[in-house]
């Protein structure tokens, strides 16, 4: 693993789980830019997946707090649990007073598809480390 890797994996079993900020336009949903379908389609993947295994989304966006109903409908409709918009998942000592904290960001404009590798790979040794955890007879 890389640096960058280490840091999340490392944050990720010291807490039980990661946040995660998601942008919403180009990376989630269709905007035009240079982010092509797939790569919206495989973001909402390893979204659904990350939840699954220990992850609070939270959708970091730069639109109008009017349009968080359409959005969070949206999600709901592409199944992916969000579990806030623009505002930290759960009360931070930081993090609360403009930017959001988050362990990682997936966003079209910030490196998404090396931001989805680090991600998965992370993933990959977190649900191996459970796996050994049951094999073992634990609980993960």
């Amino acid at each position: 693993m890389n640096n960058y890797q280490e840091r999340l994996y490392n944050e990720w079993k010291t807490h039980g789980k990661i946040l995660i900020a998601a942008d919403w336009d180009s990376t989630i949903e269709h905007w035009p830019t240079i982010v092509n379908d797939e790569d919206r389609k495989e973001v909402i993947e390893l979204l659904q997946a990350a939840y699954n295994i220990g992850a609070y989304i939270t959708i970091w966006t730069a639109c109008k707090p009017d349009r968080f109903e359409e959005i969070q409908k949206r999600c709901d409709e592409l199944k992916i649990p969000i579990s806030s918009i623009n505002k930290n998942p759960i009360d931070l000592p930081y993090g609360n007073h403009g930017k959001i904290f988050y362990n990682i960001l997936l966003d079209d404009r910030a490196g998404l598809l090396e931001a989805m590798n680090n991600l998965r790979v992370v993933m990959n040794e977190i649900m191996t480390d459970n796996s050994r955890k049951l094999t073992l007879g634990e609980h993960a």
